[in-house]
């Protein structure tokens, strides 16, 4: 079996299963759910991933419950903040779910993408998440 480093996984082997085996190689915990998302425990965030065969494209989510008594105003400059201060991934409040915050973050594998790669980002997003939360949310809006 090839390294983590050296491994690419193509296109047709982008799939919930072969992702799943490649972060409990990583040694995280994670399970694929009813919905074909890769659940993944990243400490200290639990990450989601999702995979559009169509666009090519892994997406990583992280949801957090957001104060639902808050006012909407002060939500959004949250997360304005957020967007403002973050490059790596993007933040959001859903208009059908005011009570949560959403950070997600795509990745493109084309025809095929290093193994390592779909790992690293995973440590990224959760690093730069959590660290983005902790600098940002003053009010303690996200639970």
């Amino acid at each position: 079996m090839p390294s983590e480093t050296s491994e690419f996984i193509v296109e047709s082997e982008v799939t919930p299963e072969n992702i799943h085996r490649l972060f409990t190689r990583a040694f995280y915990s994670a399970h694929v759910d009813e919905d074909d998302d890769i659940v993944v425990n990243a400490e200290p965030i639990t990450v989601y991933l999702s995979i559009n065969k169509d666009n090519k494209l892994l997406k990583y989510t992280a949801p957090f419950r957001v104060d639902e008594n808050a006012p909407l105003a002060q939500k959004h400059a949250l997360i304005n903040k957020m967007n403002d201060d973050v490059i790596l991934c993007r933040f959001s409040i859903p208009e059908e779910h005011e009570d949560m915050l959403i950070a997600d973050y795509f990745l493109s594998f084309g025809e095929s993408i290093p193994a390592f790669q779909i790992v690293s980002t995973l440590r990224l997003f959760a690093s730069v998440v959590s660290n983005a939360i902790g600098d940002c949310d003053d009010d303690d809006l996200i639970k």
